[in-house]
């Protein structure tokens, strides 16, 4: 079977409310920002398991849990 953890990503609506709140506007603006690159932030909204170093630098740009934006799918 699949690794518990791999039914994870990042719930966009959420995403963009956090940064909604932090005046971010686009992915794009969220990907140079935060150091992650935007394909890779795609690819966490778009179902990829978000668990990386990556994912760990953009939750604490963020200032957010990894918990507070992940949902299952």
């Amino acid at each position: 079977g699949r690794c518990v953890m791999s039914a994870m990503y990042v719930d966009e609506k959420q995403l963009r409310r956090i940064m909604i709140d932090k005046g971010i506007k686009t992915i794009n603006e969220l990907a140079q920002k935060s150091g992650v690159s935007k394909p890779t932030i795609y690819d966490y909204i778009n179902g990829k398991s978000p668990m990386s170093e990556a994912f760990i630098r953009l939750c604490q740009y963020l200032e957010v849990k990894p918990s507070d934006i992940l949902t299952e799918k």
